[in-house]
């Protein structure tokens, strides 16, 4: 679990607190900076500072942040089989 109590967050530890992988976080921060729908929701927060060209976050930034869900269709699929 990321540490709460660091100065600052990467992505890495945006991933290891929502518990999804590093890949994931950098396919939000790109849906959050190139929207495919104009108003649509951010996948990520707006990152508090820069360190060299890599953004972090504030973990309470992150941590207040309402995390997008699974979206329609998410989960795993089900057998047609067994119903």
């Amino acid at each position: 679990m990321a540490d709460p109590l660091k100065e600052w967050w990467t992505m890495a530890d945006i991933a290891d607190h929502w518990g999804v992988q590093p890949g994931t976080i950098w396919d939000y921060r790109y849906q959050t900076l190139h929207p495919r729908n104009p108003g649509q929701a951010p996948k990520l927060p707006a990152e508090d500072d820069t360190i060299g060209r890599n953004p972090v976050w504030r973990p309470q930034t992150v941590i207040r942040f309402e995390r997008p869900g699974r979206g329609r269709g998410g989960g795993p699929k089900r057998n047609r089989a067994t119903r």
